[in-house]
């Protein structure tokens, strides 16, 4: 019984890592998108919100669709 539990342990991580390998694939895709490449894009919320204050500017933000179940 132990086995049997070592072993669905270890294929849940391995399912998890191969499903964060995709993730990370669609990610790296959506990146990629040429939209994406006209203009300097923050990806981190606090640097944006840091950089917003500095200049008076407001924050434009950009949400996708999560790819996670």
């Amino acid at each position: 019984m132990r086995r049997l539990s070592i072993a669905l342990i270890l294929l849940g991580l391995t399912t998890a890592s191969a499903q964060d390998e995709h993730l990370q694939e669609l990610l790296d895709k959506k990146l990629a998108s040429a939209f994406l490449k006209k203009a300097a894009w923050e990806l981190d919320y606090d640097a944006a919100r840091a950089k917003a204050k500095e200049s008076g500017k407001p924050i434009f933000a950009y949400f996708s669709r999560s790819y996670a179940p």
